[in-house]
């Protein structure tokens, strides 16, 4: 009998070479293209385009390896409502912890439409390789995603790859106290989309409300320095915190609710 760490284990370095590969896609199929464009805007098209064909692709491979157990299924009312309190919070909270304001840069509307395009692709994109195809993987072989030590242990390991990557805005010029920020909050995130995901057993609200996330946030900011004091990067650090409680109600309730319907005998 194969031990079930060394399952884990394997797993989780799956999971790592498909985080390396999707940053390695992000540099040589995003980035680098879409900077041979000398107009701001359509470096943004160009790069949620980009974005879009790599989306493409994960899906396919969702679909061909079978990991993906309920991922890309239609979503219910119930997933979608779901997502809702998280998207609330999340348009509201951190515009105004960025800059201190809900509104969005419009001077230039072809590059916030460009702006919001190439962001609204980027969280889609992130959604369907961490919790499309990652925590699909993790969770591989944990029948219906209710055994509460597994799935935990899927969703921590499936947001620590999401934020490791964060770690390479240093080299683009971003502050210190702000990628460390970005280290936490993308961690706390991940959590809790990783939650939606399994308690609405769909990806595609979870990657609409990430997608929405990022064109409302990126477009808040436009324009705009982004150098957080201490106290300001703690502030946006720990945001999500509220929200991975919501999260783990969640999924104690779906668990709840799975347990009680295998114990009740079937209606003939």
């Amino acid at each position: 009998m194969v031990n079930s760490k060394n399952i884990l284990l394997r797993k989780t370095w799956i999971g790592l070479a498909i985080t390396i590969v999707f940053i390695a896609a992000t540099v040589l199929l995003v980035s680098f293209p879409a900077s041979r464009f000398t107009d701001p805007a359509a470096r943004e098209y160009a790069a949620g385009v980009a974005r879009v064909i790599v989306g493409l692709i994960v899906i396919v491979t969702i679909r061909q390896r079978n990991w993906g157990l309920n991922a890309l299924s239609s979503p219910s009312p119930r997933s979608w409502a779901i997502t809702l309190p998280v998207a609330v919070y999340c348009l509201v909270v951190y515009p105004l912890l960025f800059t201190g304001t809900l509104s969005l840069n419009l001077t230039q509307p072809n590059l916030a439409a460009g702006v919001a395009f190439n962001g609204f692709a980027a969280g889609g994109l992130e959604e369907l390789v961490f919790r499309g195809l990652i925590l699909s993987l993790l969770l591989s072989g944990n029948s219906d995603d209710h055994n509460p030590s597994k799935t935990w242990r899927a969703i921590i390991i499936s947001a620590v790859l999401f934020s490791v990557p964060h770690a390479l805005n240093l080299f683009v010029g971003h502050a210190e106290a702000r990628v460390v920020a970005q280290l936490v909050w993308s961690f706390l995130l991940g959590v809790v989309f990783a939650c939606l995901r399994i308690a609405g057993r769909s990806i595609w609200p979870v990657a609409v409300l990430h997608g929405a996330m990022n064109a409302f946030v990126h477009v808040n900011r436009l324009g705009v320095e982004i150098e957080p004091s201490l106290l300001s990067a703690a502030a946006l650090a720990f945001a999500p915190v509220p929200l991975c409680i919501y999260g783990a109600m969640l999924l104690r309730k779906t668990a709840t609710h799975h347990n009680e319907n295998k114990a009740s005998p079937a209606l003939t």
